[in-house]
C-alpha cells in the first residue's frame, strides 16, 4: 500500500497536470473554474482522501490534523479499506459527511436550516462551482485507488 507522501506527490505532481490538462483542452473552462477544480482536488488529495477512515491516527495539533477534524468521527464509524476505498460511494460518503457537519454548523448558528428554495437558489447560481468542486473530489480520490489497486501488484 502506498503512503501519504507517494500519494499526495502522485496527485498533485502527475495526476493533477494530467486532468487539468484533459479539462482546458476538452472542456475550455473559464479561470475560476480551473482554480476551483484545482482548490478542491489538492484538499482531497491532502486531507479528505480515501485514508480517512484512519484520521483518528492524525496528530490533532497539526495543520493536517485540523483539516482532518470532521472526520475524526467518520474513522470510528468506517474501517480501513472499507466503504471508503469504493470507486463511487467512498467519495459520496465522504461528501456526505462534510455536508452534514456544515448543515449541523449552520443550525447551531442560525438555529434553522435553510428552506429547500433558498438551496435550489444556491445550486443553480453555482452549480459550475460546485460541480467542478464535486469533479476535483472524486478525481483526487480515483487517483489514489488507482495507486492503491498498482501499489498492491
Amino acid at each position: 500500500m502506498a503512503m501519504y507522501k507517494q500519494h499526495a506527490q502522485f496527485n498533485i505532481f502527475i495526476a493533477l497536470p494530467l486532468f487539468l490538462g484533459a479539462m482546458h483542452y476538452f472542456l475550455h473552462p473559464v479561470r475560476n473554474l480551473m482554480l476551483t477544480f484545482t482548490g478542491a482536488f489538492v484538499y482531497s488529495t491532502l486531507f479528505m482522501n480515501p485514508d480517512l477512515d484512519l484520521a483518528s491516527q492524525i496528530r490533532l495539533f497539526s495543520i493536517r490534523g485540523f483539516f482532518t477534524l470532521p472526520f475524526r468521527s467518520y474513522a470510528k464509524l468506517f474501517s480501513h479499506r472499507g466503504l471508503s476505498h469504493n470507486l463511487v460511494l467512498g467519495s459520496f460518503t465522504r461528501i456526505a459527511w462534510l455536508v452534514g457537519w456544515g448543515g449541523l454548523i449552520f443550525f447551531i448558528v442560525y438555529r434553522t436550516l435553510p428552506t429547500q428554495g433558498t438551496f435550489l437558489k444556491f445550486y443553480k447560481h453555482y452549480q459550475p462551482f460546485i460541480l467542478y468542486s464535486l469533479g476535483g473530489i472524486c478525481l483526487a480520490d480515483w487517483s489514489h485507488l488507482l495507486l492503491d489497486i498498482n501499489w498492491k501488484k
